[in-house]
């Protein structure tokens, strides 16, 4: 089941909101071991209203700079990256990081 994640979106984890940057399939060829890694649960949100909710996927990193330079994003935030369960595939999203004070 694909699911419906796209840029301009919202990723919540622990009650952060994270503006999704950059969404994609990734493709994972190493059986079932992910899912140990997928252990934060998410949800997302577009335009006010909770999306999807209960999404598997792993906690966030911070993107290396071959990727962010890869991506071209023009941003002065710190950029994050998490892999998302869609069941029948993976998406790699990488996420702005507001640093909200």
């Amino acid at each position: 089941m694909a699911l419906d994640i796209r840029e301009g979106d919202f990723l919540i984890v622990n009650s952060v909101e994270y503006p999704i940057r950059s969404c994609a399939e990734w493709a994972w060829d190493g059986g079932n071991a992910i899912k140990r890694l997928l252990r934060v649960t998410a949800t997302t949100k577009r335009k006010k209203a909770a999306k999807l909710t209960g999404i598997k996927c792993m906690p966030l990193d911070p993107v290396d700079p071959e990727l962010r330079k890869r991506l071209d994003l023009d941003t002065p935030h710190e950029l994050l990256q998490t892999v998302v369960d869609g069941s029948d595939v993976f998406y790699r999203l990488v996420l702005e990081d507001l640093k909200r004070g």
